[in-house]
């Protein structure tokens, strides 16, 4: 018994002395602890800071974003990743894609039909397909402007541009472009690309093949003119000739008797109007058994103008110096030679008028001046 309970108060002590060391070694372990801590801490910080843009991606609006997995089999064929953040594992990559419209231009050299060299200043519209957006980029890769774009533009271009001259080239460019866009859709859409439109911003052809040309269609455009100065002529003298019909069926009716007094009436009545709208000074001189009015102008001297036919039938008879008889002026007489140098026109005027009235009404005899009264 006595042994026993030596061992067991030994046993007590050694199970005591372990617990009360303990407090003693507590700072010693929880220091370690707290360095373990801040290390790995600041480890994962780093970590994470180091990979932060490789675990979180920014897709940005008109971007489309094809997943490599490193190891879950490389591309991922069957999802697009869409606009907005996408979380990833940082040893995967996120390929980006623009899948709005893109334009791409530059210059290069063709040979025309006759082996001439014509320079093109172009300018392609495109863009990627978004459902076969991981095709693209598995079986040609984002550089796919210059492995597909460039090289087929040209190609189809020169293939055309070989089939025609410089005149047909520079003559229908557009026509050409329509075929040069058929023939390049075809090869773009085997490129998982849409072709939307080809531009030809500036070509340039030799100089000499230029002038020549500018100077074919000069010619060109003046013969056009000439064949429609012939045209408006040939309608022109079809117009005269149906007016001259028109005019000879008009004489035809007038000269049948039925109304050739009315119309001659009628004329003169048109011109005595037409003459009225003139701002000159003007004698009228009113007309009797039907007659029409005669209008004379005078000038600014107060001579009267040439006599006209009508006044020469009713001049009077002796108006001479020397008070000799002569016989009736001639139409187109002037007003001198009908009443002589020394009488005025006024006065001839009075005279004429005295012709046009009654006898019973008139005051006084028509003047006679001669010389020496």
């Amino acid at each position: 018994m006595p042994l026993d309970s030596k061992d067991s108060k030994n046993e007590i002590q050694k199970k005591r002395g372990i617990f009360h060391n303990i407090p003693k070694n507590w700072k010693h372990v929880r220091g370690k602890i707290y360095l373990f801590l801040t290390v790995s801490v600041l480890v994962l910080l780093v970590v994470f800071a180091y990979f932060f843009n490789s675990i979180f991606i920014n897709i940005y609006p008109g971007e489309a974003g094809v997943l490599w997995k490193r190891f879950s089999g490389g591309t991922e064929m069957d999802y697009v990743y869409n606009e907005g953040l996408q979380i990833i594992f940082p040893w995967d990559k996120m390929y980006k894609y623009d899948i709005r419209v893109q334009q791409y231009s530059y210059d290069f050299e063709a040979l025309s039909k006759d082996g001439l060299i014509i320079k093109f200043d172009l300018s392609v519209r495109f863009f990627p397909q978004r459902l076969n957006l991981p095709k693209l980029h598995k079986e040609i890769g984002p550089d796919y402007i210059e492995k597909v774009v460039k090289p087929e533009v040209q190609a189809h271009l020169r293939k055309v541009v070989a089939n025609y001259t410089p005149e047909e080239i520079y003559t229908s460019e557009g026509y050409l472009l329509q075929i040069i866009i058929q023939g390049s859709m075809g090869a773009f859409s085997d490129r998982y690309l849409n072709l939307e439109n080809l531009l030809v911003k500036k070509m340039t052809l030799p100089a000499s093949i230029r002038d020549a040309i500018e100077r074919k269609l000069t010619q060109e455009q003046k013969v056009k003119e000439y064949d429609y100065r012939l045209m408006r002529e040939a309608k022109e003298a079809q117009r005269k000739s149906i007016e001259a019909e028109g005019i000879k069926r008009f004489q035809e009716i007038v000269k049948s008797g039925k109304f050739f007094d009315k119309y001659i009436q009628y004329k003169g009545i048109d011109a005595t109007l037409e003459l009225s709208k003139s701002n000159n000074s003007k004698v009228v001189v009113v007309g009797s058994n039907g007659n029409l009015p005669l209008i004379m102008n005078l000038d600014s001297a107060g001579k009267a103008p040439d006599m006209p036919a009508e006044a020469a039938k009713i001049a009077p008879q002796e108006t001479t110096r020397d008070n000799k008889e002569t016989s009736s002026p001639e139409q187109g007489s002037s007003v001198e030679d009908i009443v002589g140098e020394t009488e005025s026109a006024s006065d001839f005027l009075s005279r004429i008028k005295g012709y046009f009235n009654p006898p019973e009404k008139m005051n006084k005899e028509p003047i006679n001046k001669t010389p020496g009264n």
